[in-house]
């Protein structure tokens, strides 16, 4: 899914994307994976987290501050990823 540089992403958008890069890391099903599933239960320890936020970062064209991984869900990571996308347009 590529999403033209002008237009922001919705939040729909980015967790449909977060949830595919999850699923493929950890070779589960994306249909599992719903905004309030917790990164821990889904099987992603903190370097798996920091790989998705790596590939976050990459496919956003964002940069995510050190201070900001303080993430638990799905959800989370959406809401951070769109926040940081909005700010660093």
């Amino acid at each position: 899914m590529t999403t033209p540089s002008n237009t922001t992403p919705s939040l729909e958008e980015i967790s449909i994307v977060l949830a595919k890069m999850i699923a493929d890391k950890m070779e589960i099903d994306v249909a599992t994976i719903t905004p309030t599933s917790n990164l821990t239960e889904l099987g992603l320890d903190s370097l798996d987290t920091f790989d998705i936020i790596f590939n976050a970062e990459d496919h956003f064209k964002i940069k995510v501050p050190n201070d900001q991984v303080n993430i638990e869900t799905l959800q989370d990571v959406t809401a951070l990823v769109h926040k940081l996308i909005l700010s660093q347009q």
